[in-house]
């Protein structure tokens, strides 16, 4: 376990731990909070959900951004994964880009800002600076009955939280992206991506490439919130 990627924070259901790489060990060591199961499909376990956790947590390419309470519950997780070889992006698979495929806090926990604590200290591990992390938004795996919340509040929520951990918003052809007006496609660009990786994922993004001439350019989830903000290429120099 890297120390340097956990931190310790004290919330007002009591003190959790959030760690950057959770280990398939670690997870196999806890339980599931009784307020997960999101993405649990019907008739599917949610205990299954935790097995997916430590075979993701194995691969070389992949993260479980993990949050533990202190009597050894998850209650919560960012899963980072390569994408599907059945995917647009699965032909990125293994070169530099990565999917945020799952973001998930426990009912019990939620409200509690553990979503943007998992991104912010996920994200300081040095594994995701040459990396481009995407993160899709479909609107039919979102848990809007528990929320109490509606598809665009929904949405707005998501754009504001990937906002903060420096995702950009990004329009693309992608069919499924496209089948409702409420799912988006973001990316977070890693402060050392090569130019390689970058131009090789911009071509991605738009498979009949007459279009790519009007795609503009990413923006901001200030942007595309209407909250202001500065804009910004898609790109850290320096």
């Amino acid at each position: 376990m890297d120390e340097d990627h956990a931190d310790d924070i004290d919330t007002p259901r009591g003190r959790i731990r959030i760690l950057a790489d959770a280990s398939p060990e670690l997870i196999a060591s806890l339980r599931l909070d009784e307020g997960m199961g999101a993405f649990a499909a019907p008739n599917y376990p949610a205990s299954r959900e935790k097995k997916a956790l430590e075979r993701i947590a194995r691969g070389d390419e992949s993260r479980i951004i993990l949050a533990h309470s202190e009597d050894g519950r998850i209650i919560g997780f960012v899963a980072i994964a390569p994408p599907s070889s059945a995917e647009r992006w699965g032909k990125m698979s293994g070169k530099g880009l990565i999917e945020a495929m799952a973001i998930e806090v426990s009912k019990d926990w939620r409200g509690l800002g553990i979503a943007n604590k998992m991104m912010e200290i996920g994200l300081r591990d040095r594994f995701f600076d040459d990396k481009i992390v995407i993160c899709t938004g479909y609107a039919w795996h979102w848990d809007l009955e528990s929320s109490g919340l509606d598809k665009e509040s929904y949405r707005r929520m998501l754009l504001t939280y990937l906002g903060k951990a420096g995702f950009m918003y990004y329009e693309t052809d992608e069919p499924n992206v496209n089948l409702d007006s409420a799912n988006f496609f973001s990316a977070r660009i890693g402060p050392s991506v090569d130019d390689d990786l970058f131009n090789h994922f911009e071509q991605l993004l738009y498979k009949d490439q007459a279009w790519a001439d009007f795609r503009g350019r990413p923006r901001t989830m200030s942007e595309v919130l209407g909250t202001g903000g500065a804009a910004w290429g898609g790109r850290k120099e320096g």
